[in-house]
């Protein structure tokens, strides 16, 4: 399998950097205009993989690794696959749900114009209506709204185990640009903040630090692509490639934010800095589409 993007890919990613440089700077992550959900829908990135728009899934899974790493909508992931599995138009919020469906606690990301909310149920995914008034406040995530509905509503199943996948490798896609994005803001600094006469980034102790950072992401970006081009080509053991690259992109994206706060050093520990909010992300992926550990050893059925 030839992991190098094609030209066609390597145009669409330039584009999206660039419109993301634009459109979406970190420094602006807690205030995003409210017009922004309408210019991604109008970029195509809700649904590039949606019947009709003949996207394979590694080109959407480096494209969402771009927007990832501007800490993009999490709505994105959970709108690309109502609108691939279910035909769904319009924004889909992200959900949180327990195993168990008879009641509890459902967590709402990034409610606010959603229709219907899209979580994982035994591995499946399904979705929801939602209430039109139903609002959010600030939670784990600064730039995610975050909602509750308790009980839990009625979620009915759709795509099958691939909607599943489809949600995990998107979640792992997103996990990869936000530890590109950590690695990218300790490098920056470590040019930038100057001790005994020099940039810190010239000791070698924060040059470790930052090629750490810098081999995490080669890695699980390396992993991303086999699995999303596994998903494409319908391989049997599409599930594991997939866990294994949200498993290598979760780890990144927790190893190098927590690096980007110690190279940011007591600045890194403030809230008007911006390190946390690389931190505060790769923890609400983390809890997306979480990895079975029997499919990471080989023993699922």
């Amino acid at each position: 399998m030839d992991l190098t993007p094609n030209d066609e890919q390597v145009s669409f990613i330039s584009a999206t950097a660039k419109w993301c440089a634009d459109n979406l700077p970190l420094d602006g992550a807690r205030s995003r205009p409210p017009a922004l959900w309408q210019q991604l829908e109008a970029m195509g990135w809700t649904g590039m993989t949606a019947p009709g728009m003949d996207l394979d899934h590694a080109t959407e899974a480096l494209v969402l690794a771009e927007l990832g790493r501007h800490l993009a909508p999490i709505a994105l992931l959970s709108t690309a696959v109502t609108a691939r599995w279910a035909g769904q138009p319009g924004k889909t919020a992200l959900a949180l749900l327990d195993k168990d469906l008879t009641g509890g606690l459902v967590r709402v990301f990034d409610a606010p114009g959603a229709t219907h909310a899209l979580g994982l149920v035994g591995g499946l995914a399904a979705i929801t209506p939602l209430p039109s008034d139903l609002g959010g406040e600030p939670g784990l995530d600064l730039t995610v709204p975050l909602a509750h509905l308790d009980p839990a509503p009625p979620f009915s199943p759709i795509g099958g185990p691939d909607a599943g996948l489809h949600l995990q490798l998107l979640a792992a896609a997103f996990a990869v640009g936000c530890a590109d994005a950590a690695r990218d803001m300790a490098a920056e600094y470590a040019k930038l903040r100057e001790q005994f006469d020099r940039p810190i980034g010239w000791f070698q102790a924060l040059k470790h630090i930052c090629s750490d950072s810098a081999v995490r992401c080669e890695v699980a970006r390396s992993q991303l692509y086999y699995a999303a081009g596994a998903l494409d080509a319908g391989d049997p053991g599409a599930a594991f490639h997939i866990a294994a690259a949200k498993q290598l992109a979760d780890q990144a994206a927790l190893e190098n934010a927590r690096a980007n706060v110690q190279v940011h050093g007591g600045i890194g520990m403030t809230d008007e800095a911006a390190p946390h909010l690389c931190l505060k992300r790769a923890h609400l992926l983390s809890f997306i589409a979480p990895v079975r550990r029997d499919i990471l050893l080989g023993e699922a059925a």
